[in-house]
This record gives structure tokens, sequence and C-alpha cells, in this order.
């Protein structure tokens, strides 16, 4: 079956019950280690995106409001994105390779998290791999509180 034939892709619930890796854009089989729960995109355009599907975005390459910054635009510093520790970095995808202005990078960040690419330039497909990649997400003001946070603070 051809990896970029939607029917051979795996979702991240399959991937991570079953010990499959999820397919990205480029064709690529990438780990996933457990849920996605904070992301670090390598552009604007991939963090808005997250972003509108309610993932917890803790970092972009550029500028995205309220997220933090770790680099320019598709420029990520992966020592910036190391100290946010994400679950996953998703960067955009051009003609099945990862757009970012150094490609020699993204061996960089494989080492800080799994890398994934969404092909932008396919929107509803782009949505359809985040949506897999992110599994069910409630927006922040519906989902209960972590362990970790005290629900009396505001």
């Amino acid at each position: 079956m051809n990896p970029s034939d939607p029917r051979a892709r795996v979702t991240a619930a399959a991937a991570m019950g079953g010990g499959r890796p999820f397919v990205d854009a480029t064709g690529t089989s990438v780990p996933l280690g457990g849920p996605v729960r904070t992301v670090v995109a390598t552009d604007e355009s991939v963090g808005t995106l997250l972003v509108e599907l309610g993932a917890d975005v803790v970092g972009c390459a550029g500028t995205l409001d309220g997220v933090a910054s770790v680099g320019g635009t598709r420029a990520p510093d992966p020592q910036a994105v190391a100290a946010l520790r994400p679950s996953v970095i998703v960067t955009g995808a051009v003609g099945r390779t990862h757009d970012l202005a150094d490609p020699a990078v993204v061996t960089a960040l494989r080492k800080v998290a799994p890398v994934v690419a969404v092909d932008l330039g396919r929107p509803t497909s782009a949505a359809a791999d985040l949506r897999a990649l992110l599994g069910p997400v409630q927006p922040p003001g519906s989902r209960s509180p972590g362990r970790h946070e005290n629900p009396l603070s505001g």
C-alpha cells in the first residue's frame, strides 16, 4: 500500500497502543512514545492550525500570539525547543520534505522529540493528520485539572 494513501496512515492512538509508528507527510514512520500533550510548531502556519485544533502549543518558530518563540519562521533553535520539552515537534512539508530553512535542523530536532511533518498545501489532509496525531483534545476550559494543578487557584 502507498504510504500517502490515507488508509495506510496509522492514527496516534493506534501507534501508541500497538507500538506502530505514525506516518507523516514525508512518508516517514515516526515512533510516538505516548500521548501528545505539548507541541512545538516550526512556523506560524503550522502553529495556527494546531491552535485551531485545540493543541497545547508551547512554542513556535516565528510569532504566534500567546506562544513562546523558539526562533525565526522555519528556523527553530533546537536548544530553545528542547527547553520546552515538547511531546512532538510539527513541521510543514513541501514535496515530501520538511519545510525548514536549514534541512539539517531536522536531525537536531529529532534528538529533542519526534518530528512530524504535515502538508499545508493540502489543508484537509494536514488537519486530518494532526487530528489523528493529537487524538481527542479538550478545550482548556472543559478539561479536568491535572494532578499537578490546583483547581482552587485561579
